[in-house]
């Protein structure tokens, strides 16, 4: 298996991992990255989130319907445009953020379990090398 590939496999078995560990707060591992930036970044439109975690739009408005129905966050038209919806968390959603984190944490450390503190560094400089070749590439595509 090529090494992107298991870095996608790597994302997929941590959803696995999640799905368990939120079966009691009524959202999914895919939720997770949605709430994660709504409760750092409240008031976002939906069309900035969706730019933000690489998603397209009819993708973000259902899981945000979802996150709204099970009470997470809500959406407001924007007083400037009308058109324009602004995605806050709620309570509930800022009251689940240290679960989400913590779940984070100890994700990252079930991945790099034996890693010396250089193996550590040189992944992390690697990934972050992959990602922004990843983001200019996407950049320079048409719109």
């Amino acid at each position: 298996m090529h090494s992107l590939s298991k870095m996608n496999a790597i994302v997929r078995y941590g959803n696995f991992w999640r799905t368990p560990k939120l079966a009691d707060t009524g959202i999914g591992a895919c939720d997770r990255p949605y709430l994660f930036y709504i409760c750092h970044h409240p008031n976002i439109s939906q069309d900035t989130l969706s730019d933000a975690l690489f998603v397209n739009k009819s993708s973000v408005a259902r899981r945000l319907a979802h996150l709204e129905k099970q009470g997470y966050v809500t959406r407001t038209p924007d007083e400037g445009d009308r058109r324009v919806l602004l995605v806050s968390p709620t309570q509930k959603a800022l009251a689940l953020l240290p679960l989400l984190r913590e779940m984070s944490h100890e994700w990252n450390e079930i991945i790099t379990r034996g890693f010396s503190e250089e193996e550590l560094n040189v992944f992390s400089d690697l990934v972050a090398r992959a990602y922004a070749n990843a983001q200019q590439k996407v950049k320079e595509l048409p719109k």
